[in-house]
């Protein structure tokens, strides 16, 4: 046996994993070659899965045999192609999945490259060329592999629920309509993008804090502000690309970048010089979370804005603003604890521009994003042929939290279009590793998607799989970390990724109110995008971040990513039911445990839309279920509701109800009473008591669609039990007392 190099026996021997769980193709009788669709190709794409030549693809014979001539890659169903070139063939049996197929027409012009178009045989994940059968035997053949691209479809088609996304729109809709701002939503399944919507207008309110009723309704082309999403999209993309290149190693020390990065002479913490970019990357690297270079008046001993204090690190303008990182002191020593710093991805933006001599931007725009066709991705739209009405609005005062903050050059007008980060802004020009990215969430996803395909899209690698185990694996000391990437880890990250993510998911959030999910195990893509700080403070003087927007279930995030795996998963109607009742439920605890009470109407506001959804869901399937859950709702609300809105509710589940009946409470021990109903149907109504034992009743007459029954309290006094129609709508709890 002639033996491989290292690095191609352990690719090898992974790949032999693949191998070995697909079915050979090998069958008592010749197999009749299946039509396909060839053509001779225009051109061939350079960034691919794989180059191969075949026989012995990996170069040599190996003695396994069955691996010489087969060949897995990622592909899915209804979607491929293949770029064949025979060489001194005249003919040779082709299968994909274990079909002969038919491309007799690339060895009859031996030296073309044809294009094989594959859709008819491919399946959603792993799937195997097989070559046999040269003739000669001294012949030939290239096959050159793409990267699955995304293409449109519906929920159905990749086994998704709709109705499970009819009800996130809902969700969504109804936050909107009760106060919050808007969103974006883009769902990849399977190589499919089954959802991208939009939702909402660019901005929701005027300065003062109402509603504005004249925006522009947000698109999917709208871009919102992806806040701490650039670290991954723009910052990890980038440091992948240069890794899998062999122009950087995550081992590397900053002072290779940087030789001028040193401890001061009165640092108290040491380490500097021994910082790696995977320390960075880990946010172990010993900065501050936020030592606000932008803000003339901050203390960077106590971490704090202080009028009283000049800041040492002070800088609005790129070029102070890198030595100013370089000269931030360290506050623990680098390795030794988890906190997350936007010096960290700063910086190691700055270390992509010393590698690539090219300004971030530039960078990722040219090399990562126009390569793939995404024209709605990039830094400072305003300049590059954005206008603000493409844009989604964030914060209504500038950046100072409706007057609270204050600072040389604060913006005080509406921000859109520019990025709401300080640090980006002022001390970066909008340009930063750690933030100022804008997106729409249909590029988004699309970019995502490289992840799941192992590092590149259609012609166009960025790195390989390799490198995307190396910077998403955990890490040693946190399941929810890798390289910069957030991992759901062990139910880690729940309330961003859901509670049936797969520990392998992957993503990030950002403030404005933007998150990304990649799900490996379930071929899955995730971008929800909002633009939650477009709206006002609550108290600015108690909490300067804490905006209206945050208390709306979509800013929630993990109640959207939940929604998607229950549409994956086929949840019943009744377990969506159950969830939707108890939410309100739950957000009423907020209300009911607020202590400090400058948040409680505003948690309030926020329920509303949650009891509207319930009221939705009744009106939507009519059934007892939803619209006893319906009922359930509006009864918690409490005292302190908007009586305009709990009005409209009451309307609303009124105009649900097919009977109109008595409303007795309370009922002597042993005594009879009459009992109306009222059939709005023209249907007789079955008369129901929930708690058996405590009623009986009996029909005695008819008068049209009018219905009388004698009810007689048997029970005990003290019992109750509410009576039903239909078993569905529950016209009174009536309890029994003392005669």
């Amino acid at each position: 046996m002639r033996f491989a190099s290292t690095k191609a026996l352990s690719f090898l021997l992974t790949a032999g994993i693949v191998f070995s769980s697909m079915p050979l193709a090998f069958s008592p009788s010749a197999q009749a070659a299946e039509t396909s669709h060839i053509t001779m190709a225009a051109s061939v794409p350079s960034g691919l899965q794989a180059d191969l030549t075949f026989p012995d693809w990996a170069g040599y014979v190996d003695d396994t045999l069955i691996m010489n001539n087969k060949y897995s890659f990622k592909a899915y169903k209804g979607q491929g192609e293949l770029y064949i070139t025979c060489n001194n063939l005249k003919s040779v049996k082709f299968f994909i999945n274990g079909k002969q197929v038919d491309i007799s027409q690339a060895c009859n012009h031996n030296g073309k490259t044809y294009k094989l178009d594959i859709s008819k045989w491919t399946v959603n994940g792993i799937n195997t060329i097989q070559i046999n059968g040269y003739t000669p035997s001294t012949g030939k053949i290239n096959v050159k592999i793409p990267y699955p691209i995304v293409i449109n479809g519906t929920a159905s088609s990749v086994g998704v629920d709709q109705d499970k996304l009819n009800l996130i729109d809902t969700i969504i809709n109804n936050d909107i309509k009760y106060g919050f701002t808007s969103a974006q939503l883009a769902i990849i399944k399977d190589g499919v993008m089954i959802k991208n919507t939009a939702y909402g207008t660019i901005n929701a309110y005027q300065q003062n804090g109402t509603r504005k009723t004249n925006s522009p309704r947000v698109t999917t082309n709208t871009l919102y502000d992806l806040a701490s999403n650039t670290k991954m999209y723009a910052t990890n993309y980038a440091l992948q690309k240069l890794v899998y290149e062999g122009k950087i190693d995550i081992n590397d020390k900053i002072t290779k970048y940087f030789p001028e990065f040193k401890d001061g002479a009165n640092d108290p913490i040491r380490g500097k010089e021994q910082l790696t970019l995977k320390e960075l990357m880990e946010h172990q690297g010993g900065f501050p979370a936020d030592p606000q270079y932008f803000n003339d008046h901050y203390n960077q001993a106590t971490q704090k804005s202080d009028p009283n204090v000049t800041n040492s690190l002070f800088s609005q303008d790129k070029n102070t603003t890198i030595q100013m990182i370089l000269k931030t002191p360290l506050q623990y020593e680098p390795g030794t604890k988890t906190q997350y710093s936007d010096v960290d991805y700063m910086l190691l933006g700055l270390v992509v521009e010393k590698v690539t001599g090219e300004p971030l931007d530039q960078y990722v725009e040219n090399n990562i994003y126009k390569p793939l066709g995404l024209s709605h991705i990039l830094y400072n739209p305003l300049k590059k042929g954005f206008n603000v009405n493409d844009c989604a609005a964030t914060e209504l005062n500038g950046n100072t939290r409706d007057g609270a903050v204050k600072f040389v050059n604060v913006r005080t007008n509406t921000l859109q279009g520019q990025v709401h980060d300080e640090k980006a802004f002022y001390s970066m020009g909008g340009v930063s590793g750690h933030a100022g990215l804008f997106a729409n969430a249909g590029d988004l996803a699309k970019l995502c998607q490289v992840m799941l395909n192992g590092g590149g899209y259609g012609g166009n690698k960025l790195f390989d799989k390799n490198t995307i185990d190396q910077f998403t694996k955990r890490k040693d000391s946190l399941p929810t970390w890798g390289l910069g990437w957030w991992r759901e880890g062990d139910k880690g990250r729940p309330w961003y990724f859901g509670v049936d993510s797969s520990s392998d998911t992957i993503g990030h959030q950002g403030w404005t109110g933007t998150l990304t999910m990649i799900d490996p195990e379930n071929d899955l893509v995730m971008v929800l995008l909002t633009n939650k700080i477009n709206s006002p403070l609550i108290d600015n003087k108690t909490n300067p971040n804490d905006f209206l927007g945050n208390k709306f279930t979509t800013a929630t995030l993990g109640t959207i990513s939940e929604l998607i795996f229950e549409g994956i998963e086929h949840t019943s109607d009744s377990a969506v039911n159950a969830n939707i009742a108890e939410m309100v439920s739950e957000k009423l605890k907020l209300y009911q445990k607020e202590t400090e009470k400058y948040d409680e109407k505003a948690i309030l506001q926020a329920t509303y839309p949650l009891v509207d959804t319930a009221i939705t869901r009744a009106e939507q399937h009519k059934t007892p279920e939803t619209v006893n859950y319906a009922e359930q709702a509006v009864s918690k609300l409490p005292k302190a509701a908007d009586a305009a809105v709990v009005s409209q509710f009451k309307k609303r589940l009124s105009a649900l109800a097919t009977y109109e009946c008595d409303t007795i409470h309370d009922l002597e021990v042993n005594k009879s009473y009459t009992f109306k109903i009222v059939s709005k149907n023209g249907k007789a109504p079955t008369f129901v008591v929930g708690t058996p034992g405590v009623f009986q009743s009996k029909l005695i007459r008819k008068n049209g669609n009018t219905y009388f029954y004698k009810i007689t309290a048997i029970g005990k006094v003290g019992d109750s039990a509410g009576i039903y129609i239909n078993g569905s709508s529950r016209c009174l709890t009536a309890t029994i007392k003392a005669r």
